[in-house]
């Protein structure tokens, strides 16, 4: 729910010109929708930015900052020196999205791993490590601008035993997903670019996502065009699968128990998680006994829902095993057999 904006002053004008493009930006960003800036429900809103604005202020353009974009089209000589930060209002936007009836991706994201094959006029490598640099930027500053969180192989030497560049240019399944493993990543892009003199540039793109896999192409004059369609190719879907439409007309409840809790600062950092979650409206303690916390959460959508963005966090994982309750021992709270049961993660 953050964005900034290069500006090329601070007059009236110039403010609520970025606070539009700002604001179409995490609407985006926030559906998943690439033309959310253009359906219906949404354009009187654009309108009137500054209902859903938290916090603003200007400050020197370059500053790090998780959803720092640039405009399209602006060029080098014509970039100006500062940027509008602006914080929007995540419960007021969440509650427009609600009644316009359009969906959610909340914070909890899926990291996605991307293996890119690049033939430039005879020219091969697979991008990571100190391979294509410029390219890896330009991937980094798209993925941004979607909200996706994006990463690169190591390619050190498990990488290169593991995958060549023929693997990936051949979209070889079975080997890219098991050199995949290490990363632990929820999707797999697999991306082919190339270019040959006098020709566009043209791209290739596979997303692998539970057990799945879809496939897109993209063309264009220049490199930095075909890598944006594969990166917002891959928000598209990812969105399409976990985006979710909100209840705002209450709640539902949903019990969570956590195990392996052993100190104050672990039940702090369980709690904090599950706070922080955007489905999550209302948390509270309903037990506490041995290592097991059980706690009650009032949630904008469904249980499924909630279990999918906790399984995005890297804080709480399922049980290595089931958990059964003896009828003595068990939580006595409403629906227990219905509980969402987690370790807590060192």
């Amino acid at each position: 729910y953050e964005v900034a904006i290069p500006v090329l002053g601070q007059d009236d004008g110039s403010r609520r010109q970025a606070l539009r493009r700002a604001f179409a930006e995490v609407l985006v960003r926030v559906t998943g929708k690439r033309d959310a800036a253009a359906l219906a429900p949404l354009k009187a809103a654009l309108k009137r930015p500054m209902g859903y604005v938290q916090q603003f202020r200007y400050r020197p353009l370059g500053e790090a900052v998780a959803g720092s974009s640039q405009a399209p089209g602006d060029d080098a000589e014509a970039l100006p020196e500062q940027e509008l930060w602006v914080s929007f209002d995540p419960q007021s936007i969440n509650r427009l999205l609600a009644e316009a009836g359009l969906p959610v991706w909340g914070r909890a994201r899926p990291a996605t791993l991307l293996w890119l094959a690049v033939e430039d006029e005879g020219r091969r490598f697979l991008l990571g490590a100190g391979q294509g640099q410029a390219l890896q930027a330009q991937l980094r500053r798209d993925a941004r601008r979607r909200g996706l969180p994006l990463f690169f192989p190591l390619l050190d030497l498990q990488d290169q035993a593991a995958l060549g560049f023929s693997d990936v240019w051949g979209d070889f399944q079975d080997a890219i997903l098991a050199a995949s493993r290490r990363y632990q990543s929820a999707a797999v892009l697999v991306g082919r670019l190339y270019h040959r003199a006098g020709a566009p540039w043209e791209g290739r793109w596979t997303l692998y996502l539970e057990g799945r896999r879809t496939f897109w192409r993209s063309s264009a004059d220049d490199a930095a065009a075909v890598l944006a369609a594969g990166v917002e190719g891959a928000a598209d879907r990812l969105a399409l699968r976990y985006a979710q439409r909100l209840d705002m007309s209450g709640g539902t409840g949903v019990t969570i128990a956590v195990h392996d809790v052993r100190t104050l600062e672990d039940y702090a950092r369980a709690m904090a998680y599950l706070e922080s979650l955007d489905p999550v409206t209302r948390l509270r303690v309903l037990t506490v006994a041995g290592e097991t916390v059980v706690f009650e959460a009032t949630v904008n959508g469904s249980r499924d829902g909630l279990a999918q963005t906790i399984g995005f966090g890297g804080t709480l994982a399922p049980p290595r095993e089931p958990v059964f309750y003896a009828p003595d021992a068990a939580p006595r709270v409403a629906g227990a057999g219905a509980m969402l049961n987690y370790r807590l993660l060192p």
